[in-house]
């Protein structure tokens, strides 16, 4: 199609726009339907714990969900678009690409703590643990603004080749990141409130045991979509696999609710 070219600042005459094939429309059009019925069940979560919630307008918690949701939509909606040649490449695509997915990355993070801070006594160990993961996540999307972004716009082929690298290191990164602090939730919970006899907790910790399985699974998820040829097809499932997580800690927050 000679009208859908790059558009806009820092795009050379020689860029290359790779092929969408029918296959990849397939594929990603599923991922898009799977991910649309994730957020539908997480905005009904959404509303059910806003509803009930006695401030919401000040409450941390309910924004972070409610902007986790409309990032991951927002991200579902501009890779479709473009794989469907309704959005034209460009700078400004590939930044709203960026900042929605800052957006999703740190908040998702922030929630899972927000979970491990309501089970742990000791606020300045909880506070400490807030403010590192933010700024070493902060450091990371960094890191994936300076790479990701040239290598987009085809500055040149060692930013390709060096964002081919750190994207898959980055990934692995925000895996263990995510590991950790489900597991430092597993051991708050049994070492403040097992231990001490409130058997009830039982219940949340086994619970966390199948639900940390399936989130570091949308993980390996992400990982292993990297090897699809067509970058905004692999694209399109991390909003999949970040509404699959959040759908989790929503969940996991009623369910604290419930046995507090």
């Amino acid at each position: 199609d000679s009208t859908f070219t790059a558009w806009g600042p820092f795009i050379r005459d020689d860029y290359y726009i790779q092929p969408v094939t029918y296959r990849a429309i397939i594929v990603a059009g599923l991922v898009f339907g799977f991910a649309n019925l994730f957020a539908i069940s997480a905005a009904y979560i959404a509303f059910r714990q806003t509803k009930a919630c006695r401030r919401p307008w000040t409450s941390a918690y309910i924004w972070m969900i409610w902007l986790e949701i409309a990032a991951s939509f927002v991200i579902a909606v501009e890779c479709l678009l473009y794989l469907l040649k309704v959005i034209r490449p460009s700078f400004w695509f590939y930044m709203s690409i960026l900042l929605n997915w800052s957006i999703q990355v740190q908040l998702l993070l922030q929630i899972i703590i927000n979970r491990v801070r309501i089970i742990l006594a000791d606020r300045r160990k909880g506070r400490m643990l807030m403010v590192g993961t933010a700024v070493l996540v902060t450091l990371i999307n960094i890191s994936v603004f300076v790479i990701w972004m040239p290598a987009r716009l085809q500055i040149s082929e060692r930013w390709i080749h060096i964002n081919n690298i750190w994207d898959r290191i980055e990934k692995v990164l925000y895996l263990l990141i995510d590991g950790f602090l489900n597991f430092y939730f597993m051991r708050v919970v049994k070492a403040n409130l097992v231990k001490n006899g409130l058997d009830k907790y039982n219940k949340l910790v086994m619970f966390n045991q199948h639900m940390i399985v399936i989130s570091l699974l949308m993980d390996v998820m992400i990982i292993a979509a990297m090897w699809i040829p067509n970058g905004f097809v692999y694209a399109i499932f991390h909003p999949l696999a970040y509404l699959v997580k959040l759908n989790i800690e929503m969940s996991m927050a009623d369910l604290i609710k419930k046995i507090a």
